[in-house]
């Protein structure tokens, strides 16, 4: 599992740009892994504590938000897209949405607790990837925003 593991890990965004020697100590380090989940069961809950994120590797999700025009958004995501980034950019502050299953998905679970301990390297990339991430998330956003004005 672990050499499968490793080749999703690879091709995500959030670890972009890592060596398979990194991508080991992604592994034994932050403790990935998979979970599946049914149409309607909840990957995080508004409120709850953000400690980890998640690889999308298959299925749709929806996020249930406090707007009364649109109460629930569909998520786009491909393959290796990543939800919940709050768990690791800001690791213990509370979920401001819910993400919900569409559909049966299959997610990849990274959790917070390990990456002091990865090499310094590692965690400089690892810190790029989550900027990058939360950038375009943020672009995505503003666009929203001016489309909806």
């Amino acid at each position: 599992m672990s050499k499968e593991l490793i080749a999703i890990l690879a091709k995500s965004e959030l670890f972009s740009g890592f060596s398979s020697e990194q991508l080991e100590q992604v592994v034994s380090h932050l403790q990935p892994r998979t979970i599946t989940l049914d149409s309607g069961d909840r990957v995080y809950k508004k409120g709850h504590l953000a400690d980890r994120c998640w690889l999308i590797q298959s299925g749709n999700l929806t996020v249930q938000r406090a707007s009364l025009r649109a109460p629930f958004c569909n998520m786009l995501y491909h393959k290796g897209s990543v939800t919940g980034i709050q768990g690791i950019a800001d690791a213990g502050s509370e979920r401001v949405v819910t993400m919900i299953a569409e559909d049966k998905v299959e997610l990849i679970e990274i959790t917070h607790g390990g990456i002091a301990r990865l090499d310094q390297e590692a965690q400089i990339q690892l810190w790029k990837n989550v900027s990058r991430l939360l950038l375009r998330k943020l672009a995505v956003c503003f666009a929203r925003e001016s489309l909806d004005d």
